[in-house]
């Protein structure tokens, strides 16, 4: 009796790809026109990021104790928003990868900038937009 179970399972199983396939069938130029098709991919979202620090040292110089460097401390980014209505955008035009950027709103501060050990302050970036801006990306 088991072995007749396992049996018609698998005669089961084995016919379910059959039962999945559709039929191929022709369109006419009306139901063609009605067709769309989608490329590429939209990103939107929110986005905060925090960065320790970035720091540029000057390697000729020879100078190891750290005064040829400069540093940028607690980089934050912050409000950064990407719209539903203007997405980023990556498609493939020409056979480059095309990157689409939209209205950004959000600011960059840096609590501190450091030459050495000596503070020149901070900095501050508002009301950044790269609306419009494309980046092209391919090989060579």
């Amino acid at each position: 009796m088991m072995t007749l179970k396992k049996l018609a399972l698998a005669a089961a199983v084995m016919t379910v790809p059959f039962m999945a396939q559709a039929q191929m069938q022709s369109l006419d130029d009306a139901a063609l026109a009605d067709v769309t098709g989608q490329a590429g991919i939209s990103i939107a979202g929110n986005f905060d990021a925090t960065i320790g620090s970035i720091v540029y040292t000057d390697t000729e110089a020879g100078v190891t104790d750290g005064s040829n460097s400069l540093s940028l401390n607690t980089v934050t980014l912050s409000g950064f928003n990407i719209s539903e209505n203007s997405p980023l955008t990556i498609d493939v035009v020409d056979n480059k990868l095309e990157i689409g950027l939209p209205g950004i709103n959000g600011g960059v501060s840096v609590e501190s900038v450091k030459i050495g050990a000596n503070s020149i302050g901070g900095v501050a970036i508002n009301g950044l937009d790269m609306a419009g801006s494309t980046v092209k990306i391919w090989g060579h």
